[in-house]
């Protein structure tokens, strides 16, 4: 519905193959593996051109697949894939899956412009025009001279100020927040996923259920300019079911998610140490459409600032 509005934005980009390999695992030589990586990237662009966007999709997953097998951290050939993944999903009609993958190129580069923008018409179409003003205030701020995102900067400022915040968004309270596999003070908790009264009725309903499926389609985004990291995991149906069956805990260096009962299947997420620290009581999380979007606020001081590399540690 609002692709059409891409304009000269939509057009797949070209990708610089000079940029630096590391050597990993696989059984061609690096340079092997990154020239096929290439091959398939133009590959799903000429497929783009002809407006086959499947076939477009399919030749960008493969090429992602390889630079994930062969460890390579080509930044720029990953936002470029990422990036042209998500303008396919926005004509495709798939807006959640459009703000995955320019979630996962702006991850790769923080700075790229296009995936930003696409970002921001992927939540305007999920009715999230407060994150897509944000988004496009950033690829404004990028490439300030450019007519298509100033105008829809526009567009989303007016529909951001007219939302009221989101019901589902808690904040979640730094006194109410307990430690993984430690203890919980006795008060009510003002998480939206509340299982129980109290968390330590919450953590007990957690341990009586023995089979758990670990979430693993999840992209995130340091977002330096706002100190804080964005991580969206996709779970098809998730907001169809009582929020009271999503659980989110935080700690300063841990972060829990628990899933139950959700299409047959209990699902969870952990990081029994985060990549750096974060201020529990600013972060939050809010259940959307087909996936859980959980906003990790950094701590002041030290080097919690640093830019994320991955989301834990441990």
């Amino acid at each position: 519905p609002r692709t059409n509005q891409a304009a000269s934005m939509d057009d797949s980009e070209e990708v610089l193959n000079e940029a630096p390999v590391e050597e990993g695992y696989t059984q061609v030589p690096a340079q092997q593996a990154l020239a096929e990586a290439v091959r398939l990237k133009d590959q799903g662009n000429a497929h783009f051109k002809e407006a086959n966007l499947q076939e477009a999709l399919n030749s960008y997953a493969e090429a992602t697949r390889i630079l994930d097998v062969c460890l390579m951290q080509d930044k720029p050939l990953r936002a470029a894939i990422a990036s042209n993944e998500a303008i396919c999903c926005l004509r495709l009609g798939r807006p959640g899956q459009a703000e995955e993958r320019a979630s996962a190129a702006i991850a790769a580069d923080p700075g790229h412009s296009k995936a930003l923008y696409r970002r921001g018409l992927a939540r305007l179409e999920l009715n999230d025009p407060t994150g897509a003003f944000d988004d496009f205030k950033r690829a404004l701020l990028l490439d300030p001279q450019n007519r298509e995102i100033r105008k829809m900067w526009e567009e989303a400022k007016v529909l951001a100020e007219a939302v009221a915040p989101a019901e589902e968004e808690v904040a979640v309270a730094s006194h109410a927040v307990g430690a993984i596999g430690g203890l919980y003070v006795d008060k009510h908790d003002v998480n939206e996923g509340r299982l129980a009264e109290t968390h330590d009725e919450q953590k007990e309903w957690i341990k009586t259920i023995a089979n758990w499926t670990e979430i693993t389609d999840i992209a995130f985004a340091d977002e330096q300019d706002k100190h804080c990291v964005s991580v969206y995991m996709t779970l098809p149906n998730v907001h169809r079911i009582a929020p009271n069956k999503v659980c989110v805990w935080m700690q300063a260096n841990s972060l829990e998610v628990r899933v139950i009962d959700l299409d047959g299947k209990n699902w969870c997420w952990v990081a029994q140490e985060l990549w750096g620290q974060i201020d529990p009581s600013k972060s939050s999380y809010k259940i959307r459409t087909d996936k859980l979007s959980i906003k990790l606020v950094k701590r002041e001081g030290s080097r919690s600032w640093d830019r994320w590399e991955k989301l834990r540690r441990i």
